[in-house]
């Protein structure tokens, strides 16, 4: 089975500077059996920036906050030294060593996780500004779908 008849790959956000917040589109999970969240980080600088899930009630992003229950998180603090990703505290959140170094952090998301009780059914992730121009971020969403054929995400 090819990777695309059962997940679905979505940019988060495309390569951009740290220097400023960065803020990815909101995603639905109601069709999601699992969400993984993928951060790499190219830090010239070193710095502790802190990435971020957020969940909302639609994919406008109404009602935002942050992620209240806690899921496992992966990190690889130097993806050029090993490709080995070390299992972290559950959080919500995780903020990367002040290292000048090329990071990649990964969060596991089952939907139920999110407050679906008050119908909130989106997820985002967020990367705090690092104020240095020469670091760079990338995020991709990969959603296991209930269905090999939904699309609507």
């Amino acid at each position: 089975m090819a990777l695309i008849e059962k997940y679905k790959l979505i940019q988060a956000f495309e390569p951009k500077s740290t220097n400023a917040a960065i803020v990815s589109n909101y995603v639905t999970l109601k069709n999601a059996i699992t969400a993984t969240v993928v951060v790499n980080l190219a830090q010239i600088a070193g710095h502790t920036t802190q990435i971020s899930l957020y969940q909302a009630q639609d994919i406008e992003g109404t009602g935002a906050k942050p992620l209240s229950n806690d899921v496992p998180i992966l990190a690889n603090e130097d993806v050029s030294a090993s490709d080995i990703l070390v299992r972290q505290s559950d959080g919500v959140s995780y903020t990367v060593a002040n290292t000048a170094k090329n990071k990649q952090i990964i969060f596991h998301v089952d939907p139920a996780k999110l407050d679906i009780n008050n119908g909130f059914t989106c997820l985002n992730v967020r990367i705090g500004a690092s104020s240095q121009a020469t670091n760079f971020a990338s995020g991709e969403f990969i959603l296991e779908n209930k269905y090999a054929e939904d699309e609507k995400n």
